[in-house]
């Protein structure tokens, strides 16, 4: 009778251990799937509060604001190809691994315990899971991959860019010529939405913010209203302390959007795709690019240290000097 009891002792505790182990896989599982819920969560929000509005308007019909939303978040989310860049939400998986941490070391340090092995292991198990978040969030500090904020008017680099053949320099002009690429003004816009009036995706909703703002009557083609600025989200952000000019990338070193930003041509909501990390990513390629000798400039420039037909790399011109960037 008591080898039975010890028996359902031990049994009890490896089945605890067990359900430990279980929670520690759901965390891991839930790593790579709340990256984006706080967003999703914006999303339904916005979609309910235009489908209402819309609802208590002038216009008659009377809108379901449940079909309003899935409608709008068809086309207003994250691309499938792009979700899941990044740490993502680690606040559960943490509080779920530490719990484990914390019973399994409880558990293990009874008198009674008679499976302290399965507890040690479970122990060291979570606490090394624990450690790995901890890395992961402080190595994401100042950096934000996978960001991907919905904006007050939805725009479609996908359909723009790829569909419509429209070039990144079209809209981003100051990618050329200044430090910051720039938000395209509203009459860019107009070049073309003047004339196109309904979207093949989002239909009048999305152009019709775009009049409003500007405080343009598309049936008499007048600005007969007071206009307002858009509030755009910033996307790509870096850190205070650090300067980027694009015009020096873009104009002089040749670089394609697509090195840095990623496949944005590709994205129905721009998301931040790489992780701008100091070594992994900028001066990883400072080591590695060459410089276009066919700029002018290099003619008088005096290189120093550089063998003949070696290749003249960035970090050979001062691409790796601290004061290049940090200032």
């Amino acid at each position: 009778m008591k080898k039975s009891k010890m028996t359902l002792k031990i049994n009890s505790i490896t089945k605890f251990g067990l359900i430990l182990l279980l929670l520690m896989s759901f965390s891991v599982h839930a790593n790579g799937n709340l990256s984006g819920s706080k967003m999703d969560f914006a999303i339904v929000a916005t979609n309910v509060a235009a489908a209402q509005e819309k609802a208590t308007g002038d216009d008659a019909k009377k809108v379901d604001a449940k079909t309003e939303k899935v409608a709008t978040a068809d086309y207003d989310k994250i691309d499938s190809d792009f979700v899941g860049i990044g740490p993502g939400n680690n606040t559960v998986p943490f509080i779920i691994a530490f719990v484990v941490f914390l019973f399994a070391t409880i558990m293990g340090r009874r008198k009674k315990c008679k499976a302290k092995i399965v507890m040690v292991i479970v122990s060291l198990l979570a606490i090394a899971y624990v450690a790995k978040i901890t890395y992961t969030e402080a190595r994401a500090l100042g950096r934000q991959q996978g960001y991907a904020p919905v904006q007050p008017i939805w725009f479609s680099h996908k359909v723009h860019a790829t569909q419509n053949g429209i070039d990144c320099e079209y809209c981003h002009v100051d990618a050329r010529t200044s430090r910051h690429a720039g938000v395209p003004s509203l009459n860019v816009c107009m070049n073309c939405h003047n004339q196109v009036k309904e979207g093949t995706v989002s239909g009048k909703k999305e152009i019709a913010k775009i009049y409003e703002h500007l405080g343009y009557n598309p049936t008499t083609m007048q600005y007969d209203k007071p206009g307002k600025p858009i509030e755009w989200v910033k996307v790509h952000n870096l850190p205070d302390h650090v300067y980027f000019n694009h015009a020096q990338h873009v104009q002089a070193g040749k670089v394609e959007c697509q090195e840095c930003h990623g496949p944005v041509e590709k994205m129905n909501r721009v998301v931040e795709y790489k992780e701008f990390a100091m070594g992994d990513f900028c001066l990883d390629c400072h080591r590695k690019r060459g410089i276009d000798t066919s700029n002018p400039y290099y003619k008088h420039y005096k290189f120093k240290d550089i063998k003949e037909g070696e290749k003249i790399t960035v970090d050979k011109i001062g691409g790796a000097d601290c004061s290049s960037c940090h200032y």
